[in-house]
């Protein structure tokens, strides 16, 4: 039996929505009223991300790294990859964002050799130090449109029957996924959703928190949590 941990990136290892910041830092306020039609239903996830990328349109690679320096993550963040590394814990990254920002910002802190899921965004070159964007979607679910990036079909791919799996979030995006953890981490609207969905959790605020809880909870035998389990067996069924 092992423990496998999944972390979300924006505003979880990072302190702000990087992708949201991202699109209306380069293509304009308007991305706010795309977000709202996603929020209401009325877009997916992946048309409000072609939206986002379309009215970007080109932007200067110098003003991108810029951007990037600027983005902040939770100091303690690289506490825990240690941590987990120490301990010999498989850690992932999940997310609904974008791999460019995500690696960029991972190396700018120097945090290397995590792995991590995401939407693919690729920059082509156009004219000296401008790029265009284009946005591919390659671990999508065809059956939901709610998130580009489906998190739980990775967490379900990537634990076996026998270990125990471990989410940390805060947002929307982390809500399925979350509902097949055996231990949840949640902050934000994602506490929220686990008070009203009753789904045990563990609150923090930041990394350090996690692993204070996580030095306790190997002292003892990890349990996994029977609603989530049974939920894992029901989607491997479905397949």
């Amino acid at each position: 039996m092992a423990l496998k941990i999944f972390v979300d990136f924006d505003g979880t290892i990072t302190t702000e929505d990087v992708g949201n910041a991202f699109f209306e830092t380069f293509g304009g306020p308007g991305y706010r009223d795309t977000l709202k039609e996603y929020e209401s239903g009325v877009l997916s996830a992946q048309e409000t991300f072609r939206r986002g990328t379309r009215a970007i349109g080109t932007a200067r690679l110098s003003d991108v790294d810029r951007f990037l320096h600027q983005q902040k993550i939770d100091e303690t963040f690289v506490r825990f990859v240690e941590f987990c590394r120490v301990n010999a814990i498989e850690m992932y990254i999940v997310s609904d964002g974008l791999d460019y920002y995500i690696r960029g910002i991972l190396e700018i802190h120097n945090i290397h050799g995590v792995p991590f899921f995401s939407n693919t965004l690729i920059a082509s070159p156009v004219d000296g130090d401008r790029v265009a964007f284009d946005i591919q979607f390659p671990f999508s679910d065809a059956e939901c449109t709610r998130c580009a990036c489906c998190k739980r079909n990775i967490v379900l791919t990537r634990a076996g029957d026998e270990d125990i799996i471990a989410y940390i979030g805060e947002g929307y995006s982390d809500r399925c996924a979350a509902q097949y953890a055996d231990i949840v981490f949640a902050k934000k609207s994602l506490q929220t959703f686990c008070q009203q969905e009753n789904i045990s959790y563990y609150p923090y605020t930041s990394f350090q928190d996690v692993v204070d809880r996580l030095k306790t909870l190997l002292t003892k035998r990890l349990r996994k949590r029977r609603r989530a389990e049974l939920m894992r067996r029901s989607a491997f069924l479905c397949e």
